[in-house]
């Protein structure tokens, strides 16, 4: 691991800051964001412009490869999670 805490191409994460970001600054922001956005659109709608955006931004981030490798690797962690 190198000082910025990159294990090759990989950085690694603290489980913490990661869960304190998500609760306290981003999911305030989205849940707002997608009140304003049920006004406009049916559900369906407003969850496809969700995953819009957060493909967009993941491309954005770490470009196609690197999100389409994401995303799937998420999608194989949401369906090895028990209800």
């Amino acid at each position: 691991m190198d000082e910025n805490g990159k294990i090759g191409d990989q950085m690694t994460e603290n489980k913490e800051i990661v869960q304190q970001v998500a609760t306290e600054i981003i999911e305030p922001a989205l849940q707002k964001a997608l009140g304003e956005a049920r006004k406009k659109g049916s559900a369906q709608e407003v969850v496809s412009a969700l995953a819009n955006c957060y493909g967009g931004i993941l491309v954005d981030i770490m470009g196609r490869d690197g999100a389409a490798s994401f995303l799937q690797s998420h999608a194989v962690h949401i369906a090895s999670l028990k209800e």
